[in-house]
């Protein structure tokens, strides 16, 4: 009777998670030596057929894009039984990346400098205002978001305002590209700011909120941008 419980249990959390929406798992693999590569993945259950999937990128935080054959994406078959981590869709993707990885010098234990996170229950907010006391920079951070609502249809853009205050000096730039419209994005909310090595490459990790069937999924991106 115990086990029938437990495994009912189990089955009633992976159903209302699935119900609930699909919230992607975020991985941060790493930056290269230099910081002029970055990698992240993240994975979970598809909120369309409840099928585990996987994401990986590297990142040429130079430019702002992805390097060449530097995108991965799995979605997998098999049905997730009690006791089962749709992690393992991520692990296989992984060891498809591995090359990829060595090949820009990806370091998995070089992650970064946090300066800021969105503490999960958190209300988010699209103007941030911190000191990295590391440095004693104050950082003034603004989410710039359109978005926009036709019948039957949602798209949205982003872009990042960032001013940085030290010793009494300001300056200001921008990241991201407000031109590039997502479809069925409902939302963007900064998640993670960190500072790679070098301390002066910046990854800013965004969740995006999409729409997806009848259900909502979060996926998340980066915008890398380098200090002034």
């Amino acid at each position: 009777m115990k086990k029938c419980i437990l495994i009912s249990a189990v089955f009633l959390v992976l159903a209302s998670s699935v119900f609930a929406g699909d919230v992607a798992t975020l991985v941060n693999l790493g930056f290269s030596q230099d910081s002029a590569y970055f990698m992240f993945g993240f994975y979970g259950l598809d909120v369309v057929n409840s099928k585990p999937y996987a994401e990986l990128y590297i990142v040429n935080t130079r430019k702002n894009e992805f390097v060449p054959e530097g995108v991965f994406r799995g979605m997998y078959a098999s049905e997730l039984k009690p006791g089962w981590d749709p992690a393992g869709g991520f692990y296989r993707l992984f060891s498809d990346a591995v090359p990829q990885a060595r090949k820009y010098g990806i370091d998995h234990l070089a992650q970064g400098r946090l300066v800021y996170l969105l503490i999960n229950g958190e209300n988010p907010a699209d103007t941030l205002s911190f000191k990295d006391y590391d440095t004693s920079v104050q950082w003034d951070v603004a989410l710039k978001k359109t978005i926009e609502e036709k019948p039957g249809t949602i798209s949205s853009s982003f872009g990042l305002e960032l001013s940085f205050t030290k010793n009494g000096k300001k300056t200001s730039i921008k990241a991201g590209n407000p031109s590039i419209k997502r479809k069925n994005v409902t939302d963007y909310i900064i998640k993670e700011i960190f500072v790679a090595p070098d301390e002066k490459t910046v990854v800013a990790i965004v969740e995006r909120k999409e729409k997806l069937g009848d259900g909502q999924s979060i996926r998340y991106m980066v915008e890398t941008f380098t200090l002034p």
